[in-house]
Order: structure tokens, then C-alpha cells, then sequence
């Protein structure tokens, strides 16, 4: 009688641990997929990131004209104050 219950019971501990087994990998399945779709994500995210940075690089290549720009308004400004004139006369209107 007693080899039957530790025959069953050994019988029913690998039941227990295919099935604990099975749960595990279907769990590891789980996870990996969700890893897989997060590096599949990464990849449109750094296209968006490189059409931002290109529209920044047009925005800076202003930043050359702006500094030009105001360069040439104080050496306007630096002449009429020094001949005592009005800016409405050396500005043209805009």
C-alpha cells in the first residue's frame, strides 16, 4: 500500500510541475513578445526624432540672418544718433 501512495504521489508532483512547467513558459512567451513590440516601436521613434532634428537645423540657419539683421539695424541706429537724425528718415517703412 505504501509503495502505491508514493507511486501516485511521485506521479502527481511531475503533473504538478509540467504544469507549472507549461505556465512558465507560456508566462516567458508573454514577455518576450512584449519586448519584441517595444524594439519594434523604437524605430518610428527615432524616424520622428530625425524629421524634428532636420525642421531645428532650417530653424538655426535662420538664426544667421536674424544676427545679420540686427547687426545692420545698430550700425543704422549708431549712425543716426551719431549725425543727430530721426530714425523714420533712415529706416525705410516697412
Amino acid at each position: 500500500m505504501a509503495v502505491i501512495i508514493a507511486a501516485v504521489s511521485g506521479t502527481l508532483a511531475l503533473w504538478v510541475m509540467d504544469v507549472i512547467l507549461v505556465l512558465a513558459l507560456l508566462l516567458l512567451g508573454g514577455l518576450l513578445k512584449g519586448v519584441l513590440g517595444a524594439a519594434k516601436s523604437i524605430v518610428p521613434r527615432i524616424d520622428a526624432i530625425a524629421g524634428v532634428a532636420a525642421a531645428a537645423s532650417k530653424d538655426l540657419d535662420a538664426v544667421v540672418v536674424l544676427l545679420t539683421t540686427q547687426n545692420y539695424i545698430s550700425q543704422i541706429v549708431g549712425s543716426v544718433a551719431n549725425y543727430g537724425g530721426s530714425l523714420n528718415v533712415a529706416l525705410p517703412d516697412a
